[in-house]
């Protein structure tokens, strides 16, 4: 089959995901080899898509896509075309990360560690491909999309910050075992009027109750955004402050100060903190030093993500274009059954059609 000729669907269940396959679409727009369509489903399926979209069953298959790219743990498995896992983050630490679903048919890692330990599961299945190829959501980034003095501008300008402070970006994640944003609200109020410009950017599912919390500290150099790609604000913050999410592995690519609240993995990419008294000293120490961590940065990166040249997505669109081209896929083991997590897919996907 000629790759012009591939049909592309993009299956998201997230409203963060849509960041993380664009950058695919482009590439496929910009090469013209092949079209793109979108189905949004569960939390995702209210936000408009950067593209055609599908919205049911009936469509997909009257579409009959070659591939399917997800973001994600799961996809419909009665969907024509080879399945396409691309990861929605770098936190492969976490709990549960390297858990088969049985659905995909090509695993896209970002970088050597993730790669080793999915080769290690691949060759004991037989049921999935590996192919190493970068994370498509960064090809941005490293293609200099946003520059820093600019970024910084634009933020300040549309936030209405002061031009004459630092920018500091916190984003927390939003699993109660795991946030900061409880513990962190009570030092961050109090240093709100402090000579800093303050973005707080929550994960689309954060608790309601603390979001509207942090809603009411809004004033002159403190505001909440809503808006989806958290990139943007990377760009154009000069230190950010996380926890246990994986925008912590993100912001790498930047090479600028992190600070972590009780990080579980990998502390070494920036100052880890365990009370919030430790927050104020370690912002000063952030803004005193900014490359006090960029070797340890670095290393990280060499480990999750060693790809700085923009063109992840090209690479995933190779590794596709190989295994189709040579039939790789029909080599694979069958699948396992998996009946209650294709009955969860089943009802995902039937709330969220529009017939």
């Amino acid at each position: 089959m000629d790759n012009s000729n591939y049909k592309y669907l993009f299956f998201v269940t997230k409203p963060y995901s849509f960041s993380i396959l664009k950058p695919i679409q482009d590439s496929i727009t910009e090469s013209n080899s092949g079209t793109v369509k979108w189905f949004a489903a569960s939390s995702a399926v209210n936000f408009s898509s950067p593209g055609d979209q599908i919205k049911s069953n009936e469509a997909v298959r009257d579409y009959n896509p070659d591939v399917v790219l997800v973001p994600g743990n799961i996809v419909p498995h009665y969907w024509p075309g080879l399945k396409v896992q691309v990861f929605h983050g770098l936190d492969e630490e976490v709990k549960g990360f390297y858990n088969i679903t049985g659905f995909f048919d090509l695993y896209c890692t970002t970088g050597p560690v993730m790669t080793e330990n999915f080769l290690k599961i691949a060759k004991q299945k037989k049921h999935f491909l590996v192919k190493e190829t970068g994370w498509p959501k960064l090809d941005p980034v490293y293609k200099n999309e946003w520059s820093f003095s600019n970024q910084k501008d634009q933020l300040i300008k549309q936030y209405k910050l002061s031009s004459e402070l630092p920018v500091i970006l916190y984003a927390p994640t939003f699993p109660p075992k795991y946030t900061s944003a409880p513990d962190l609200l009570d030092s961050i109020n109090k240093l709100k009027n402090c000579n800093y410009n303050w973005i707080i950017k929550f994960h689309s599912l954060m608790d309601e109750s603390i979001r509207k919390r942090y809603k009411k500290l809004e004033s002159n150099n403190f505001c909440v955004v809503d808006e989806l790609n958290i990139l943007p604000f990377m760009a154009g913050s000069d230190i950010m402050i996380t926890d246990t999410s994986s925008v912590a592995y993100e912001f790498l690519s930047f090479d600028r100060p992190l600070i972590t609240y009780k990080a579980i993995a990998r502390k070494y990419k920036g100052i880890n903190i365990q009370h919030p008294s430790e927050l104020s000293p370690a912002i000063e120490r952030s803004l005193n030093d900014p490359n006090e961590f960029s070797q340890n940065r670095e290393s990280c990166l060499q480990d999750i993500h060693p790809y700085f040249d923009g063109n992840s997505s090209n690479r995933v669109l190779k590794g596709i274009a190989d295994i189709l081209a040579n039939g790789l896929q029909n080599d694979l083991k069958q699948k396992p059954q998996n009946f209650i997590r294709k009955y969860q897919i089943r009802k995902i996907i039937a709330k969220s059609q529009v017939l």
